[in-house]
């Protein structure tokens, strides 16, 4: 007696009758825990009209379907129990799932290869990616996988994992991180690099924005591989792959994954919040952008820090080192790295959040490095570094993190990625645009800089008889000193340019000489004294004298 086959919207618990549904598998999920420890797994059908339902294998039952599904594979399942899905576990109109048990029927379809998948998906372009950055809110993806890195063991406290980087572009020629965690990596993850000379295709399902790497995905227990599904013509890549595989290697090679202002470009205007309702979103663990002018605050005994060169967490080791780092795990060099504390303003409210390199070295005149070894020979740039960042013009994506000391929790924000804008002033209206950056002067340059004028000021303050002449040139502070008394015409000129600055208190002591003479010579020398012109200026002119007629 041949059997009616249903579709999945009519399997109802109105049906009372034996029934069978031909479902085509797209998910075959691993083995998770449930909170109370008892095991299960996870599968995905769908049938020829495109409904999916979610099917569950729970405990003892898992050894009896331990090898019976496969992706992408048609199986005749007659009779499941049905259970009532709770809304946040809704995989389409169909209000129910199916739980599977040794009475439940199933039997694989006679076909050589699999048709094509049926049911409709839905993909989140990478430059939308940010709007989901560290939300529980799951996005999914059409990618190439270009590279695989090598599966790293690890543990924390509660038990051993394994993850594996690998790097994925999209049609918009971007490349990003995704790490597959444990079982996907074990299983997904060595499929992958055993096909990684074919590029497959994949679609990464439910899978988390993070901002690692400034912007990066991760796996979760949810998540889903689809490793060269068989899909339509237009959802395939492989052709677009090959029309584009020099550009896409080029990228690779420069580790554009990494790259941070490609991964978050400048943003839209309408995604730029204003500060007092960014802050509500950050609250809720919600990356924002925002913008403002900034100001240095005077929290930082140091600018520098060093980091792993992986992960870009904070180390203590010094530059020439190789670690094992504590926090990824990984043999990595040490970097050194700018930071500071700045607050951001835009009138609507105001916002202390940290900034690092690279994005503080497009507000600073100064390299890490040049950093750390000014503060090794005990230079004070603090001057320097405020008045570079003060009232600069920022438009910065801005994310929230919780730390805890002796049983109190305190919410930090950072900056992770930073545009320098146009304006020293709040930017209104749309359209604006990161700055073209200015030559950024040597550490030289600017510490020069600032001696001088900070040596011209001492100067001006404690040496009233030298004259500053209005005209000089190439930075240079021309100064006259009077030799003689009667001879006004007869000038020495001093010239003191920046490029010998380099220790104010020298000049201050030679310019305080050159006054001391002065008044010695002033005192030996007549009562009435001539008058004196320096360009226009009435200098040390006797009291006129009376005339009588």
């Amino acid at each position: 007696m041949t059997r009616d086959h249903y579709n999945i919207l009519d399997i109802t618990p109105s049906l009372k009758k034996n029934w069978t549904v031909l479902v085509q598998v797209l998910e075959v999920g691993h083995v998770q825990e449930t909170n109370n420890k008892s095991e299960y797994r996870r599968l995905l059908f769908t049938d020829s009209q495109g409904t999916r339902v979610t099917a569950l294998i729970y405990e003892f039952h898992l050894t009896h379907f331990k090898n019976t599904f496969e992706p992408y594979r048609r199986y005749s399942v007659s009779n499941a129990n049905l259970i009532k899905a709770q809304t946040r576990f809704l995989v389409s109109s169909y209000p129910h799932s199916w739980s599977l048990n040794k009475l439940t029927l199933v039997e694989p379809h006679p076909e050589i290869d699999p048709p094509v998948l049926p049911c409709h998906f839905e993909f989140t372009p990478f430059n939308q990616l940010y709007r989901f950055a560290d939300e529980e809110n799951y996005q999914s993806i059409r990618v190439v996988v270009v590279r695989c890195l090598p599966s790293e063991q690890g543990e924390d406290p509660s038990n051993r994992f394994s993850r594996r980087d690998i790097v994925i572009v999209n049609e918009e020629k971007k490349l990003m991180i995704l790490t597959l965690w444990g079982s996907l990596d074990q299983k997904e993850g060595r499929e992958l690099e055993q096909k990684i000379d074919d590029v497959p295709m994949i679609f990464a399902m439910r899978v988390k924005v993070t901002t690692f790497y400034g912007l990066s995905l991760s796996t979760k227990g949810a998540s889903a591989i689809l490793i060269n599904p068989p899909v339509t013509a237009e959802l395939q890549l492989k052709a677009w792959y090959n029309e584009n595989r020099s550009e896409i290697q080029e990228l690779l090679n420069k580790e554009s994954y990494k790259d941070v202002d490609l991964l978050l470009p400048y943003p839209q205007e309408p995604d730029i919040l204003p500060i007092a309702t960014a802050i509500e979103r950050l609250k809720n663990g919600k990356p924002t952008w925002m913008r403002g002018n900034l100001r240095l605050q005077h929290e930082d005994n140091t600018f520098t820090h060093t980091v792993c060169a992986n992960c870009l967490k904070s180390i203590g080791a010094d530059v020439t080192w190789i670690i094992t780092c504590n926090f990824c795990k990984k043999e990595s060099e040490v970097e050194i790295r700018s930071r500071a504390i700045v607050e951001i303003n835009d009138g609507t409210a105001s916002i202390r959040t940290s900034i690092a390199s690279p994005d503080l070295e497009k507000f600073i005149p100064f390299t890490p490095q040049e950093v750390k070894d000014a503060e090794e020979k005990g230079t004070n740039i603090y001057n320097i570094i405020s008045s570079s960042i003060d009232k600069s013009s920022v438009v910065a994506f801005v994310r929230s993190y919780t730390t805890s000391h002796q049983r109190k929790s305190t919410t930090r924000y950072v900056i992770v990625k930073a545009h320098k804008t146009k304006d020293n002033n709040l930017i209104e209206g749309s359209g604006a645009q990161e700055t073209d950056l200015k030559p950024r002067p040597t550490v030289q340059e600017a510490m020069k800089a600032e001696c001088y004028e900070q040596s011209r000021k001492d100067t001006q303050l404690q040496v009233q008889p030298l004259k500053e002449i209005a005209g000089s040139t190439d930075g240079a502070v021309t100064q006259i000193k009077e030799t003689d008394q009667h001879k006004p015409e007869e000038k020495e000129i001093v010239t003191v340019t920046p490029d010998i600055i380099l220790k104010p208190h020298e000049i201050k002591q030679e310019a305080l000489k050159r006054a001391s003479n002065q008044q010695t010579q002033k005192r030996s020398q007549s009562e009435f004294h001539p008058l004196k012109e320096v360009h226009g200026s009435t200098v040390g002119a006797p009291r006129p004298t009376k005339r009588t007629k």
